[in-house]
Parts: C-alpha cells; sequence; structure tokens
C-alpha cells in the first residue's frame, strides 16, 4: 500500500506590530515646597506626613501640590480652591493625618469631584480611610465624648469612616439632608453605645 505525501503547512501570513508611542516627557514633581518650609526644620516630619496621606488620594497622581506654612493664628491648615494651582499650607506642629486629608479633599472639590463646602470636605476626607481619622473633624457637628477629644481612638475612627461611607452612600442614593442624618446617626450611635456601657 503506497504512503501519501505528508501534507506540507502553509507558512503563516505575519502581521506586523503596531508601533507603540511612549510619553518619555519628564516626570511630573509630586511636591513644590515654599521657602519657609525648605528652611524649617520641620521639613522632613511634614513631607513624610503629606506622603503618607497622599497614599489614599490617588486623584492626585501626576499632579505637582504645591506644600506652604500656614501662619495665621489659629489656622491649621488651608487648601486651594483654585484647579490650576493646587496646595496645601500646613502647621507642622499640629499636623493631623486627617487635617492633611481635609486639606487634599478640598483640591479634589477645586476639580468638581467632591461637593463644596467645609462639612462636605470633612464628610469625604472620614470617608477615606480610618488609618486617616486621627484628630475629630472640625466642621461636622460630632457627640460631645468625641469633639472635646484632641485625638481619636482607633475604634471610633472606624465608626467615623463608617458613618461617612453610609451617608455619602446615602447621598447618592438622592438623600438631599445626608450631612444631617451623618451627625444625627452619629449621635444616635454613641449616645446607645454610652448607654450600653452603664448597664
Amino acid at each position: 500500500m503506497a504512503r501519501s505525501a505528508p501534507a506540507v503547512a502553509k507558512p503563516r501570513r505575519v502581521r506586523p506590530l503596531e508601533q507603540l508611542a511612549f510619553e518619555l516627557g519628564p516626570v511630573r514633581p509630586r511636591w513644590s515646597y515654599s521657602r519657609r518650609v525648605l528652611v524649617s526644620p520641620h521639613r522632613e516630619r511634614i513631607r513624610e506626613r503629606l506622603e503618607f496621606v497622599r497614599r489614599f488620594f490617588p486623584e492626585l497622581d501626576g499632579i505637582t501640590v504645591r506644600v506652604g506654612m500656614a501662619l495665621k493664628r489659629g489656622v491649621l491648615g488651608w487648601g486651594s480652591l483654585d484647579p490650576e494651582r493646587p496646595g496645601v499650607w500646613v502647621r507642622p506642629r499640629r499636623l493631623d493625618y486627617f487635617t492633611i486629608a481635609h486639606e487634599f479633599t478640598h483640591l479634589l472639590q477645586a476639580r468638581g469631584m467632591v461637593p463644596h463646602g467645609e462639612r462636605a470636605c470633612d464628610l469625604w476626607a472620614l470617608a477615606r480611610s480610618p488609618l486617616l481619622v486621627d484628630s475629630p473633624p472640625g466642621y461636622l457637628k460630632l457627640p460631645r465624648s468625641l469633639g472635646r477629644r484632641k485625638q481619636i481612638s482607633a475604634g471610633d475612627a472606624a465608626t467615623l469612616s463608617a458613618h461617612a461611607r453610609g451617608a455619602i452612600a446615602a447621598r447618592q442614593a438622592g438623600d438631599r439632608r445626608y450631612l444631617a442624618r451623618f451627625e444625627r446617626d452619629l449621635a444616635r450611635f454613641f449616645g446607645a453605645d454610652r448607654r450600653g456601657r452603664r448597664d
């Protein structure tokens, strides 16, 4: 019986790859420090705390943030609402993570990512992460037991952050009084918690 000749494989048609274009322009620096910050003995502490908080704000990637000193008495921080000139001003000796988160949230407000207003700014900063809630917010109404503290415990930080996320979800569902809802729910929670501890 005669064997048939092996089939000859047809050569594959090779398609040329599309040429990829890479953006090799200069990388934008993350920070631009004012002269006062550059000569401050607290410069490294400022940079470390800003870097820690910025990890929770990916919206700021690719943006150079100006960093200055808050010199006005009684002001812990300030954030620019000019989207073309993002910047924060901080007080190095009272540099809480939550203060930085609040000022970074102002930068998001400038870009239309967060509703305007100081109370909304506090709420969105609280919702970002419990790890950033190391001091009480200054514009939202808090239960007296929280408002009088200079520092917030890890458990209370988690509670504040969870209630803030719940209020933001309520806003997305159409609740226009979401800020008052947050304050009311928080008062109920801490009131019930305090009564439970007495029992």
